[in-house]
């Protein structure tokens, strides 16, 4: 499991840091690749939750463990917000909408279709593999507490939040390049994905 979980950081961080140092990648771009696993893996969590739930035969109240989710989805979405913000600062006068067409429109050497086409399948994919390898093929599902899959999440998500408000910060106090802010990102993130179990 241990050597799972560490391929699986591993990967996670390659596409950012190939990105930043060979394809000229921005800290916008490398955060809407970010966003997009985010939002899948919340997915995924909702489906893993559900698959808990129908395998143990719990029997508690729908809005018990929606509501749970959903607090989840909520902080989920403030740290994309948040993100925006902290962006913002870091690259002043940045224009979203105009990033996000180029990030979607986005074609490598060799390679000539845009990754918006490719990059949600490629994400999709990879959370399933994982979904697969490591929660069901281990029966994961069988013994995990629902909650405890939850709230590691949750923890996932407000050290997320934490990240982006002291971005928010060092960005107004401290004149930081991005690509710094961009090897932070990865680096918590890899350290999530090792210390925080919510496969």
């Amino acid at each position: 499991m241990n050597r799972l979980k560490l391929a699986n950081a591993i990967g996670e961080a390659i596409l950012p840091i190939l990105g930043l140092l060979f394809f000229d990648w921005g800290i916008y771009f490398i955060l809407l690749y970010y966003f997009i696993d985010l939002v899948v893996t919340e997915v995924f969590m909702y489906i893993k939750v559900n698959k808990i739930v129908q395998n143990q035969k719990i029997n508690f109240p729908f809005s018990t463990r929606y509501g749970r989710l959903i607090v989840n989805s909520a902080i989920m979405f403030l740290v994309i917000i948040i993100s925006h913000f902290a962006v913002y600062h870091i690259v002043p006068g940045i224009d979203f909408p105009y990033q996000i067409i180029e990030f979607l429109s986005y074609e490598e050497a060799g390679l000539p279709i845009p990754q918006g086409y490719i990059l949600l399948p490629l994400v999709l994919l990879g959370n399933y593999q994982q979904y697969n390898t490591m929660f069901i093929k281990t029966g994961l599902y069988q013994r995990q507490s629902w909650k405890n899959l939850i709230f590691s999440r949750r923890k996932a998500l407000y050290i997320a939040t934490g990240g982006s408000l002291l971005a928010i910060i060092l960005s107004i106090l401290i004149p930081i390049p991005g690509f710094v802010y961009v090897l932070g990102i990865v680096g918590v993130k890899f350290w999530i994905d090792l210390k925080i179990s919510y496969e």
